[in-house]
């Protein structure tokens, strides 16, 4: 019998309209789901503990020689994306030589931020990376946190100053940010490429059935979260799922100032899986 494909899926919020329906509607039990933070998955998938799955967008541009995208999924803000956000006490401007904690559950995020602060705000912070619980300390002039644990930091309104990196980025560049793909693993797409094809089949029907059903999940994780059902469906309506050309050119702008500042080694080509 053929072994389930590994199924990486990030425990954030954020991906509920692409996994409810494949996890309780459609009764498929041809995979086998691996939950982690971003930085679990990217791991996971590069050491081959996953074959497909969600990754960030930093991942792939780190290791595009192993991965194939899959054609038109991806976590994508056209605006603000509501979960990646900088918490400081003064103004981004202002942030040069000061002490930044960036949460170790990111990748896009923290390679978006520094990205932002030296070529948008002409700033080098001070980095380093821990736990996001950290942040009380009054030594960190301000933090990044992603998924849940940004959503909980703006509710405790805490901080001076909130940037959302999704909305500083449409507003620089113009184009959708990409923080996360979904690619599969070269060597499990050329050894099983029906099995690669049948998932991400499943995955954009998934994803289909979870965008016409939003105010329903929202709902239904307002129960789980105690947070109001509305301001939910607004966290939902400002993400995207897709994968287009526009959004191509956002995600290779990015990879080459990325290759600019030598956080990659170069500038990696989009190659999806094909069925």
């Amino acid at each position: 019998m053929a072994a389930k494909v590994r199924l990486g899926r990030i425990q954030y919020l954020n991906v509920l309209p692409i996994y409810f329906a494949l996890e309780n509607l459609f009764g498929e039990n041809g995979f086998e789901l691996v939950s982690g933070t971003p930085a679990d998955l990217n791991a996971a998938l590069c050491r081959g503990r996953v074959d497909l799955g969600s990754i960030s967008a930093m991942e792939y541009g780190r290791g595009s020689q192993d991965y194939l995208l899959l054609p038109d999924l991806s976590i994508s803000s056209r605006g603000p994306v509501g979960s990646v956000l900088l918490f400081s006490r003064v103004p981004p401007a202002k942030l040069h030589g000061r002490p930044l904690l960036v949460s170790a559950h990111s990748a896009s995020g923290a390679a978006l931020l520094k990205v932002l602060m030296s070529e948008l705000y002409g700033v080098q912070p001070v980095y380093r990376q821990g736990p996001v619980a950290e942040a009380a300390s009054a030594a960190d002039s301000g933090v990044l946190a992603i998924g849940d644990e940004a959503l909980q930091l703006q509710l405790q309104g805490s901080w001076n100053y909130v940037l959302d990196l999704g909305a500083a980025w449409q507003e620089w560049i113009g184009l959708p940010f990409v923080f996360g793909v979904w690619a599969v693993r070269r060597d499990y797409a050329a050894a099983w490429p029906e099995k690669t094809a049948a998932m991400h089949y499943l995955l954009l029907r998934s994803r289909d059935w979870g965008i016409k059903a939003l105010p329903e999940l929202s709902r239904l994780a307002a129960a789980h979260l105690g947070r109001p059902a509305p301001e939910l469906l607004s966290y939902f309506q400002q993400l995207d799922y897709s994968l287009t050309p526009e959004h191509e050119k956002g995600l290779q702008i990015f990879f080459n100032l990325l290759y600019k500042q030598g956080e990659l080694a170069e500038v990696p080509p989009l190659t999806y899986f094909q069925e």
